[in-house]
């Protein structure tokens, strides 16, 4: 699987890949180009744009919807870290012993849910964490649901407050699937393999004109490819943001831990 590769790899093998492309190109356009740029310089010209423009709307493309993944992400985090919060404010509903025991369950819960994000790439230590969260969530809610631990004795403001806690562990619980959700949605393979395909066909395309043209500047050329790379590598490190330079802030979650 491509996730599974380092994107330095995948990087460096599609710029290897291109620079072999763009040698080829040439050479090939030198030998049986020069002829057919002659005859056909104003279709050949064209071709040259609609390929470029082509490989320049996947990029936007692929762009997005790393970008919007990304964000998604993020915002889960934000989101998940007011839930606990809400939580930890209707702790106060419970007497004093059951509210202890469900705050401190709260704080390791907390804690797992950060290491949730600190873990990086690694599968087993990712369910771990997860695992573990949802054992403290599961103490959380045999404390909530047991009538017996509230403080208010008066039945409709219990009623009141077991509906009001239970429904803050619903939406913590909701929350907490839908981040772990969104950390494994990722762009389709299959579009990361088109965009690659489609980057060095641009190559290819480029550096046949180039030698076809009998004046192949190599210079401008490479410099073209560097730039698609490093905006591939971007749009791979926003899909991959427990990996790569782009990394989460657990701010929002370790206040509310601290706290």
């Amino acid at each position: 699987m491509l996730y599974d590769i380092p994107t330095p790899i995948l990087v460096i093998a599609l710029l290897a890949g291109m620079i072999a492309t763009v040698e080829g190109g040439i050479r090939i356009g030198r030998r049986y180009g020069q002829k057919a740029w002659s005859q056909a310089k104003d279709i050949h010209t064209a071709l040259t744009a609609a390929s470029l423009a082509l490989m320049g709307l996947m990029l936007a493309f692929t762009f997005s919807l790393s970008a919007s993944r990304y964000e998604v992400r993020k915002t889960v985090v934000v989101s998940e870290s007011a839930a606990i919060q809400a939580v930890h404010n209707t702790l106060d509903f419970l007497a004093p012993e059951p509210r202890a025991q469900g705050l401190q369950l709260l704080h390791y819960y907390t804690g797992r849910r950060i290491a949730y994000i600190k873990v990086g790439y690694d599968r087993p230590s990712e369910a771990q964490a997860v695992e573990q969260s949802r054992a403290f969530y599961a103490e959380l809610w045999r404390l909530a649901s047991a009538s017996d631990n509230y403080a208010a004795t008066e039945p409709q403001l219990r009623a009141a407050q077991y509906a009001e806690l239970t429904g803050a562990l619903l939406n913590l619980n909701r929350l907490a699937r839908e981040r772990e959700a969104a950390r494994d949605r990722t762009v389709p393979q299959p579009v990361i393999g088109l965009l690659f395909a489609l980057a060095i066909g641009a190559g290819a395309v480029l550096s046949y004109m180039a030698g076809a043209t009998g004046h192949p500047d190599r210079l401008p050329t490479y410099a073209v490819l560097i730039l698609v790379c490093l905006i591939i590598y971007v749009i791979i490190d926003f899909d991959r943001p427990h990996r790569g330079l782009m990394r989460f802030d657990a701010a929002p979650l370790e206040k509310v831990f601290s706290g």
